[in-house]
């Protein structure tokens, strides 16, 4: 994702940040978005829905995003929270086979509950992402293999699925 996109998720929403730096641990904070510029909106959606869901609840925001990329032509989206020790949140199999591992049940049951409404919000977009064209952000797109020499697929568009197979024949 180009970085002015990356910046503005920073700028909106304090859970985005990144450092960039070298010897990090977190995937997200050190490459940032792993995917392309027409999930913007789509992810800039799902931070605006887990902000509204935290104010909901008036509970301070304490996720930790992990990694934000291209899976199998899907949009992931992996997380934790501060007070967890949980690294381990998915499992992404080819196809539409995945498992999504619930959040581990907190004393406090409010947040027990916005959680799993996290999980979901995750999970919903997770979910569009599969209609919605990663180059362009395009509605109607459909996971395509984009490879003329190894199976490799991402969401896109008519448009964009012939441009980027030109530019592969052409390469």
């Amino acid at each position: 994702m180009k970085h002015e996109l990356e910046l503005k998720l920073q700028e909106d929403y304090s859970f985005m940040k990144q450092n960039r730096v070298s010897d990090e641990r977190n995937t997200y904070r050190r490459f940032g978005c792993e995917c392309g510029n027409g999930w913007y909106k789509l992810i800039q959606k799902l931070c605006q829905e887990i902000t509204e869901k935290y104010a909901e609840y008036q509970l301070s925001v304490d996720i930790v995003v992990l990694q934000v990329k291209e899976k199998f032509g899907k949009l992931r989206f992996y997380y934790e929270y501060e007070d967890t020790h949980c690294k381990f949140q998915a499992l992404d199999f080819i196809g539409d086979a995945s498992v999504r591992f619930a959040p581990e049940k907190t004393k406090e049951e409010a947040k027990q509950r916005l959680r799993k409404e996290i999980a979901m919000i995750v999970r919903k977009y997770e979910r569009k992402s599969d209609s919605i064209c990663e180059i362009c952000g395009g509605e109607n797109a459909t996971l395509r293999n984009v490879s003329t020499r190894q199976y490799y697929i991402k969401t896109v568009c008519d448009k964009c699925y012939e441009e980027y197979m030109r530019k592969q024949t052409n390469t």
